[in-house]
């Protein structure tokens, strides 16, 4: 996965911020997006969003 690849384009989040805030605790989308934000602009991103958190969670646990 490329860390450097803009999730939110509204705010400039990256996969990399959004695995950043799940190694500083996040354990959950609604907590990844309290932390950065993610998707609570338009909302366009929102399903990819949530699809690449879900795969970041996924990886930690293994």
């Amino acid at each position: 996965m490329d860390m450097n690849k803009t999730v939110c384009t509204c705010y400039g989040v990256t996969i990399g911020d959004l695995k950043e805030a799940i190694e500083n605790g996040a354990g959950s989308f609604d907590e990844v997006q309290e932390i950065t934000n993610v998707s609570t602009a338009c909302g366009s991103c929102e399903e990819y969003a949530r699809n690449v958190v879900e795969e970041l969670l996924k990886e930690q646990d293994s």
